[in-house]
């Protein structure tokens, strides 16, 4: 109900009704006024005339003072015209009444209206009869004879008569009003109906575009001022539609440009609350955006060091760089820039984009390592051979002393071969112009050769040698040369770090359409904190000891990168003092 109060068409509606009883009210008062004067007007003057027919009447009579013929001819003339007369001499003393004998008046000099006649007035008085228990209006006039007044003569009207007449003309004036009202509440609903209809349309299309139906169109066919806010309606709304596809086209792509970016994406207000979480930074932190949004920075990083530099470049309003280690959920290094989203000339958050730079970090450490280690490596055995050749050239040695120097430089020689030759054969494998060929090789085969070539090896450290291969021949496509260099230098490994007596297991399945290959031993093993690094070039555990064992540091790289070759993996397990597992799986 207050809501149909409240709309325009109630609004027009009682404005209107109000203004309609306002001017009928204003109207019917001015019209009964008006025909109160007019009729009062014309009731005294029809009065006054019959009081000039009654003075013309008695004045013989009066001046004679017949007062019982003047008695008679007033009730005759007050009967008959229905008004009372009264005759009255100049000492106020009444001689005649038409409704009242003469002897029971009160003198009447003293009344307003006998006065007003001796001012020379037309006398009028309202008030109160007592004789007629009325409300009277009293009229009196001279009575002249030869030019002198010898009298006066008075009318009366009874004031409930003009009553009367006043309120028929309101209750015509009240009944015409309500017809009226009701006629003009029909024809101003019906008005109002077509002026707040098409706001009506305007209202329920503006709701339905609220809602996202932009394609809502507003037909309003009329002329006037509603018809062109209809036309301009619709003219905005395929603006704002044309600019939110924009817009949307816009958000779709930054959405696309920052969930497809490689690197970390933050975004956080001026409270450094978290706005925008893409998942590459999802990724990193192992949580969902819905997780984090409105959470702290610090809550979901754990990073202090994040944290100030967002701080810092809310407060500074400048791009900030800078390299963070990030432990959590596992230890990794990031070159973070924290730039701040302006609006208004104001601060109103920050973005960091959180690029992993670990790998870039751990290559470059390798980088140096390789370089320091092949340094190394070329140095010791030339060194070497340059001071046992330096000795040669410069003693003169006994022959068996000169021969000794000269396999200590042959060894050396063999060393710094077996270096380059490793190194070579990892450069040809890591070439994408020498991959993998595509020949069928039978892998118990190639296991069967690689532990026959080091049997002695084995036998010479009493170290038990054992292979679990299957009947059938287990065939992969591929470069045969590469499968045996594989096997040869696990096999190798394992028994150059198995104590003397120890075992070396060879094992060979097919798995989950996968050929599972197993070289498992119970040597020294290895450390766990060097498992991650076993497969880096010249990476050693031991370095005195692969040293002396002869080898390069390069073996288990080789391995790695064939059996990448291979779209295989290849895992290690192992405990120190208990033995060391390399597992390989190959696709069929």
């Amino acid at each position: 109900m207050l809501r149909k109060i409240s709309s325009i068409k109630s609004k027009i509606v009682i404005l209107y009704l109000i203004l309609l009883i306002l001017t009928m009210s204003f109207a019917g008062y001015y019209l009964q006024y008006s025909l109160q004067n007019y009729f009062s007007q014309w009731m005294e003057q029809e009065v006054i005339k019959k009081m000039n027919l009654v003075a013309d009447v008695t004045n013989p009579l009066l001046k004679e003072e017949d007062l019982t013929s003047l008695n008679n001819t007033i009730n005759n003339f007050g009967d008959k015209l229905e008004t009372r007369f009264t005759i009255i001499n100049l000492e106020g003393v009444p001689l005649a009444d038409s409704k009242e004998e003469p002897e029971k008046m009160e003198n009447h000099l003293q009344r307003p209206e006998v006065q007003m006649v001796f001012e020379g007035k037309v006398g009028r008085a309202e008030r109160y009869s007592s004789t007629l228990d009325a409300e009277m209006r009293y009229v009196a006039l001279p009575i002249i004879k030869d030019g002198e007044m010898i009298g006066i003569v008075r009318g009366a009207m009874k004031l409930d008569d003009l009553k009367k007449l006043f309120w028929g003309i309101w209750n015509v004036l009240l009944r015409a009003g309500v017809v009226v009202i009701i006629i003009s509440m029909l024809l101003s609903l019906k008005m109002t109906e077509k002026l707040t209809t098409p706001i009506e349309r305007i209202t329920s299309a503006a709701q339905k575009i609220a809602n996202g139906f932009l394609d809502h169109k507003l037909v309003i066919r009329t002329k006037d001022e509603i018809g062109q806010l209809a036309e301009m309606f619709n003219y905005m709304v395929s603006r704002v539609k044309e600019k939110i596809e924009e817009l949307s086209a816009e958000k779709n792509k930054i959405e696309a440009i920052v969930t497809s970016i490689a690197d970390g994406v933050i975004a956080v207000n001026i409270q450094e609350e978290v706005i925008l979480f893409n998942p590459a930074a999802e990724d990193t932190f192992g949580v969902k955006e819905q997780e984090v949004i409105g959470k702290s920075i610090i809550q979901i990083t754990k990073t202090y060091k994040l944290d100030e530099l967002i701080e810092k470049t809310l407060q500074q309003a400048e791009v900030l760089t800078e390299e963070v280690e990030i432990l959590l959920p596992e230890k990794r290094i990031f070159r973070i820039q924290v730039a701040p989203i302006k609006g208004n000339q104001e601060v109103r958050g920050a973005v960091a984009v959180l690029r992993d730079i670990t790998e870039i970090r751990r290559l470059e450490r390798m980088r140096k390592d390789f370089v320091s280690n092949v340094s190394h490596e070329l140095k010791t055995p030339l060194t070497s051979i340059k001071g046992y050749v330096e000795t040669l050239i410069d003693s003169k040695l006994d022959y068996e002393t000169a021969q000794y120097f000269l396999r200590i430089i042959n060894d050396e020689a063999n060393r710094l071969e077996r270096l380059i030759i490793n190194l070579l054969d990892l450069s040809k494998i890591e070439s994408e112009s020498n991959l993998g060929g595509s020949q069928k090789v039978d892998l118990v085969e190639v296991i069967r050769d690689a532990s026959s070539l080091l049997k002695n090896k084995a036998e010479e450290k009493e170290i038990d040698l054992k292979l679990c291969l299957p009947l059938e021949s287990t065939i992969i496509k591929g470069d045969q040369d590469q499968l045996a260099r594989l096997m040869i230098n696990l096999i190798d490994n394992a028994i150059k770090y198995t104590l003397q007596g120890g075992k070396v297991k060879v094992a060979l399945y097919l798995e989950n359409d996968e050929i599972i290959l197993k070289v498992e031993d119970n040597g020294i093993g290895i450390p766990k904190e060097d498992l991650e690094r076993i497969f880096e070039r010249f990476y050693r555990v031991d370095k005195a000891r692969t040293r002396k064992q002869g080898g390069t540091g390069l073996g288990l790289s080789i391995v790695k990168h064939i059996v990448r070759q291979y779209n295989g993996e290849i895992d290690v397990e192992s405990k120190l003092e208990q033995g060391t597992k390399f597992i390989i799986s190959l696709p069929i």
